[in-house]
């Protein structure tokens, strides 16, 4: 996904005809400069790589390397960063290697969520259920806005000890709905898709804990605010908030899923899937079970969402007071187009499940 668009895709290099020449010939034999750039300009990091490792021109190479770094550095110039841009290594390389990570890497996961929501590689979360201790009924907070990224949490009030000391009074970490957005975003106008892997003994037991979503991003009279949608895999419902709102939107575009297994037996892998269309417009995805069956819950118009929406971010949330068991959530791809295999079996057709009120 961050092979720059000015370089046009490619057959596997071993069917370069160049490749042919070069293999008949003594294995370090340098071809002529010129050549060796003209090809060079046409390869992607991978194929490049392999040049190099074949032995070519040295300082084309590396001249190349930079080439590619600075393309790919231009296509990204203008895309949306959650924190803001990255600083690169100075190496060609050890750059493009992390921009590959970063494009499917989350923002930020707040040290102090680690005990239920913790982060096990750049692209891999573990979700654990809350402490019985910090457990509390849904009505004790009001949750204002959509998730909350990392930054304010919902206030739970004082236990039952802690009456005569008001200042034992402590917020929920990680809070009820808790997004995890990933670093790179895009702008309106532009396609992007995400799939995502649950993982767990049963997935039963995680329900709605773990949601798929997006963070659209307005701004309105000078501050951002924030719509979301959000997909459960599991109970195949889908939901919206609004800034602002404790009421949202909820519907149900995919019947709950059957899971017949018990503990003990092989883990449970659901994978889910999203896509924002250059309209605005969202289509959740998931598939699961031996037999890999896909289902699509239908365009999402985009007037759910502001007029003024600038920017999108694909997100991961979890609501982990609906968790009853260990599971590792994990970003399989992040891009502006599903993969082949995925969009084959999409056929463009409307959101036509019932909407009703949902309190979050």
């Amino acid at each position: 996904q961050l092979k720059p668009s000015r370089r046009e895709p490619k057959a596997g290099l071993s069917d370069h005809p160049l490749l042919s020449t070069l293999a008949m010939t003594e294995p370090y034999q340098v071809l002529q400069s010129q050549i060796v750039l003209g090809v060079c300009c046409f390869l992607d990091a991978c194929d490049l790589g392999s040049v190099e490792a074949a032995g070519w021109d040295r300082q084309c190479v590396v001249a190349s390397w930079l080439s590619l770094r600075t393309a790919v550095e231009e296509d990204l110039a203008g895309k949306p960063w959650w924190k803001g841009p990255p600083t690169l290594p100075e190496d060609p390389k050890e750059a493009l290697r992390e921009l590959k990570l970063l494009s499917r890497t989350f923002a930020s996961i707040p040290e102090v969520w680690a005990a239920c929501i913790r982060r096990l590689s750049a692209t891999d979360i573990e979700i654990h259920p809350r402490a019985p201790r910090h457990s509390r009924p849904q009505s004790t907070s009001t949750m204002r806005g959509g998730a909350h990224h990392g930054g304010t949490e919902d206030y739970v009030g004082l236990d039952e000890g802690d009456q005569e000391h008001p200042e034992a009074g402590r917020r929920l970490v990680p809070p009820r709905l808790a997004g995890v957005p990933l670093a790179l975003g895009s702008l309106r106008g532009e396609t992007m898709s995400i799939g995502a892997r649950l993982t767990s003994q049963r997935a039963s037991r995680v329900g709605e804990a773990f949601l798929l979503g997006a963070e659209f991003v307005a701004v309105e009279g000078g501050m951002g605010v924030y719509t979301g949608v959000y997909f459960a895999p599991v109970s195949g419902r889908v939901f919206v908030s609004f800034p602002g709102a404790h009421e949202g939107l909820v519907s149900q575009p995919m019947p709950t899923l059957e899971v017949s297994s018990t503990a003990g037996t092989e883990l449970e892998e659901v994978e889910a899937f999203m896509l924002v269309g250059a309209s605005g417009c969202v289509s959740f995805g998931r598939r699961c079970g031996a037999d890999g069956r896909m289902e699509w819950s239908g365009e999402l118009e985009p007037e759910f969402f502001s007029a003024y929406v600038e920017e999108r971010y694909a997100s991961l949330t979890f609501q982990i007071d609906q968790l009853d068991e260990v599971a590792q959530v994990s970003v399989a791809w992040f891009g502006s187009e599903l993969p082949a295999d995925l969009a084959r079996t999409m056929s463009p057709s409307p959101f036509e499940a019932i909407w009703s009120t949902h309190e979050w």
